[in-house]
C-alpha cells in the first residue's frame, strides 16, 4: 500500500511540474484505485419470442458445449505436449493441435493439423472457437490447481448440456441495446452468431435479438461503458434462460475518514435474522444489535403449514380409496401460493429493517458487512436423519432469496458490491466468539455456553459475532497464496487490498478473554 501512494504522489507531482511549465496551474489529486468485477443476472424473456428464435439459442449454446468438451479432451490426451512447467497451458501450442489457418501471419500456414475442429464444426468462427479454447484452458487450470491442494483423486472437467462459452465485447461478439419505448423489452441483448454462414464460402453473420427483464435495480447497474463479457445460462430448475454480465467498476483504496466497522450478519429460522457490529474498540453495546423477528407472520406461516399437511393426509387417504380428489387439490394449490406469498412478505419485512439499521450505521462508520452462508445444511440433514422438523424448516429456508433482495437494496442506496460479501459460515454457532473454543454446548437453538471461559450470550448473536470475525481474518490474516476475498453467493472475488481499512479492527483477531464483551 505504501508503494503505492508513493508512485502515486510521483506521478501527480511529476505531472504538477509540466502543467506548470505549460502554465496550467489546475492539477486535481485523485486516490489511488483498483479494478473491481461484479456480476448482473438479467432474465431472458424467451416467453416473448419465437420458437425458431429458442431453438436458435438451444443450438448455440448445445454447439458451445460440444466444442468445450472437445477441448479437454484434446488437453487431456496432449498434455505432455501444452502444458508448461508450471502448469499452464500453452494457447498457441494447443491452437497447432486445433485450428487451420487459411492466411499467412508470423507463423508458417497451416493447412493440415491433427485435431481439426474447423472440419467438425464449419459453421463455426474463428473468434468462436477461441472464447471455447479460453473457457476449457480456464476450466482444466482450475482443475489442476484443485487436485494440487489434495491428495484426493478428483473427477476431470466436463461441461454439463447447455454450459456456453463466455464471450467478449471487446471482440464485438455482442451489443445492448436500450429501448425505452418498447412494449416488449426495455432492454435487448443482440447476439451476433455464425450459424447463419452460408456453406459456399460466403459468411452471413446474421444476429439474434434477446429481450431482456429489466429492473430499477439493473437499471441502476447495467452501464454499456461497464460492461466486459457475457455469459448465457439456462437454468433446468426454472427451466429459464439467463444473461450473466460481468461489469468492471474502479473503487479507490481510501475515500472514508470515518472509523472501519464490520456488520455480522446470521440468518435463522426461529430468528429471521440477527446483526452485530464489531468496532475497533473491541466491544459490542446493545445500540449495534439488531434481531429481526416478525412473529405474526410466523404464525400465519405455522398455521397455513398445518392446513396443508391435514389437506395432504386426506388426500393421500382418497387416493387410496379411489375417490376423486380435484377440489382437494385446488385448495392445497391455493394454500401453497398463499404460504409462498408470506413467507416472500416475511422475508421482505426482515430485509427492510436490516436496511434501515445499516443506514443508520453507514452514517456513523466506514462499513462492512458479512453474511453467514450455511453452505450444504440441506444435504446435512437428509431424509430419516432423525429431527423431521428441523429438516422440514431447514428445506424451506429460503436464504438466496433474502441475500440476493438484501443486496439490491443496498446497491441503491450506493453501496459497492465489495461491501457486502458472502462467506462461509461452518462452525461459526458452535465456535465460542470469546475464546475461539469448541468446547461449548448450545441449550436448545437459543443459548450458548463455553466451558472454557465460561461465556453465556443468545446463540444466534454468537454465531454473528463469529461471521463478522471471519471476514476480518479473511482480510488481515489471509491464507498463503490467497490474495482475493471470494463471494460464495454470487462467486465474485475482489482484491483483499480494498479490505486493507479494517486493520484497526484487529482486537477482534486477538484473545477476547482479556478484552471481555460488555454483553
Amino acid at each position: 500500500m505504501k508503494i503505492e501512494e508513493d508512485n502515486v504522489q510521483k506521478k501527480l507531482k511529476n505531472g504538477k511540474q509540466k502543467n506548470e511549465k505549460s502554465g496550467k496551474t489546475n492539477c486535481t489529486l485523485q486516490a489511488p484505485s483498483l479494478p473491481v468485477y461484479d456480476t448482473v443476472k438479467l432474465r431472458i424473456k424467451t416467453e416473448r419470442m419465437t420458437a425458431r428464435k429458442c431453438d436458435k439459442l438451444r443450438i448455440i449454446t448445445t454447439r458451445d458445449t460440444r466444442i468445450c468438451n472437445d477441448y479437454l479432451r484434446i488437453i487431456k490426451h496432449n498434455e505432455n505436449k501444452v502444458l508448461r512447467n508450471n502448469g499452464t497451458v500453452n494457447k498457441s501450442l494447443l491452437d497447432k493441435l486445433t485450428l487451420t489457418t487459411s492466411k499467412r501471419t508470423n507463423h508458417k500456414l497451416r493447412t493440415t493439423v491433427p485435431h481439426d475442429l474447423k472440419k467438425r464444426y464449419p459453421r463455426c468462427s474463428h473468434d468462436e472457437f477461441i472464447e471455447c479454447r479460453d473457457k476449457a484452458i480456464w476450466t482444466y487450470e482450475s482443475w489442476k490447481t484443485q487436485q494440487s491442494l489434495t491428495k484426493k483423486e478428483l473427477k476431470r472437467p466436463r461441461f454439463k448440456k447447455k454450459t456456453p462459452r463466455i464471450q467478449s465485447i471487446n471482440r464485438e461478439r455482442f451489443l445492448m441495446i436500450y429501448s425505452p419505448k418498447n412494449t416488449v423489452a426495455k432492454i435487448w441483448l443482440v447476439l451476433r452468431d455464425s450459424l447463419d454462414t452460408k456453406r459456399s464460402g460466403k459468411s452471413n453473420h446474421k444476429k439474434l435479438w434477446l429481450p431482456l427483464a429489466l429492473s430499477p435495480y439493473h437499471k441502476q447497474k447495467m452501464k454499456l461503458e461497464k460492461i466486459k463479457t457475457l455469459e448465457l445460462v439456462y437454468s433446468p430448475k426454472n427451466q429459464q434462460w439467463w444473461a450473466h454480465f460481468t461489469l468492471q467498476y474502479t473503487v479507490p483504496l481510501y475515500h472514508s475518514t470515518q472509523p472501519p466497522a464490520v456488520l455480522g450478519v446470521d440468518l435463522g429460522i426461529k430468528k429471521t435474522a440477527v446483526a452485530v457490529l464489531l468496532t475497533p474498540s473491541g466491544k459490542v453495546i446493545m445500540d449495534n444489535i439488531k434481531f429481526i423477528v416478525d412473529k405474526e407472520r410466523q404464525q400465519q406461516i405455522h398455521k397455513l403449514d398445518y392446513r396443508i399437511k391435514s389437506i395432504q393426509s386426506v388426500l393421500d387417504t382418497r387416493k387410496y380409496n379411489g375417490q376423486p380428489t380435484n377440489q382437494l387439490n385446488v385448495k392445497l394449490y391455493q394454500l401453497r401460493r398463499r404460504l409462498r406469498s408470506v413467507k416472500e412478505q416475511e422475508l421482505g419485512y426482515a430485509v427492510n429493517q436490516l436496511v434501515d439499521f445499516i443506514l443508520q450505521l453507514k452514517k456513523r462508520y466506514n462499513l462492512f458487512i458479512s453474511v453467514g452462508y450455511p453452505g450444504k445444511i440441506q444435504k446435512s440433514h437428509p431424509r430419516g436423519s432423525g429431527n423431521k422438523s428441523l429438516r422440514s424448516s431447514v428445506h424451506k429456508w429460503r436464504f438466496r432469496f433474502f441475500v440476493t433482495k438484501l443486496k439490491q437494496k443496498l446497491a441503491l442506496h450506493g453501496f459497492e458490491s465489495h461491501r457486502v460479501v458472502v462467506i462461509n459460515e461452518s462452525w461459526t454457532s458452535k465456535r465460542c466468539s470469546r475464546c475461539d473454543s469448541l468446547n461449548t454446548t448450545r441449550t436448545g437453538q437459543g443459548q450458548f455456553n463455553c466451558h472454557d471461559c465460561s461465556y453465556e450470550l443468545d446463540a444466534d448473536l454468537n454465531g454473528a459475532k463469529n461471521i463478522g470475525k471471519r471476514l476480518i481474518q479473511y482480510a488481515l490474516k489471509p491464507k498463503q497464496g490467497f490474495t482475493k476475498i471470494g463471494d460464495k453467493l454470487s462467486s465474485d472475488y475482489y482484491p483483499i487490498t480494498l479490505f486493507k481499512c479494517l486493520a484497526p479492527l484487529g482486537q477482534w483477531l486477538k484473545d477476547s478473554a482479556k478484552n471481555p464483551s460488555t454483553l
